[in-house]
């Protein structure tokens, strides 16, 4: 069964080494309750357990839920919980911190900036739906803080990702694979649509 989901990726995505440097950049808190959306195996939440309230990851592939169970039994940390279930039937409203590896669109971003709590910190893997504003903070990572903003155009989107002197939205979606490249097109048709919903709320 364990094969059957290799197709939802690694569920050890989040190396140590790459997560630490994450945290470097997020400093969390005792005060900080972090979400890691698809958690996999749950390493980040076990990693950064000793540093927040509390660590949430939440796992709809039943078998690596429970193996994530286990680890996290073995690591001996009592303020992590580890959720069954899909991230859009979860509730935010004390998350203010969220992680995740998984390609996250605008339905998940829109429920972060609904509940969580204004200042809440978003780290992506990846490229973050267009048109939102991000920080790069190494490789592929990218922050965002609610209440999220909008980038001015396709190039300022494009030169957060790439960096260099003359990004394109062009060159942004060479530089994809075929899915990534896929959803960047259709966020982009639906950009104005998209926004507003973000922006109501």
């Amino acid at each position: 069964m364990e094969r059957a989901a290799k197709w939802r990726g690694d569920p050890r995505a989040s190396s140590k080494r790459e997560f630490e440097r994450v945290l470097r950049c997020l400093k969390p808190s005792k005060k900080d309750v972090f979400f890691d959306l698809g958690c996999g195996y749950g390493g980040p939440c076990i990693w950064i357990a000793p540093k927040v309230k509390l660590a949430i990851g939440i796992e709809n592939h039943y078998y690596r839920y429970l193996h994530a169970k286990r680890d996290v039994k073995k690591s001996g940390s009592t303020n992590i919980r580890i959720l069954w279930n899909d991230i859009d039937r979860i509730s935010f409203r004390d998350a203010t911190i969220f992680y995740s590896v998984i390609y996250v669109g605008f339905g998940i971003i829109r429920k972060i900036q609904k509940q969580a709590r204004r200042g809440a910190r978003i780290v992506l893997h990846g490229l973050p739906p267009y048109p939102l504003k991000s920080e790069k903070l190494f490789g592929s990572y990218h922050r965002l803080v609610t209440p999220l903003e909008r980038v001015e155009d396709e190039e300022e989107f494009a030169r957060i990702y790439l960096g260099g002197r003359k990004p394109s939205m062009k060159k942004l979606i060479q530089s994809l694979d075929r899915d990534q490249a896929r959803d960047l097109k259709r966020e982009i048709e639906n950009v104005d649509s998209n926004w507003y919903s973000l922006a109501r709320g």
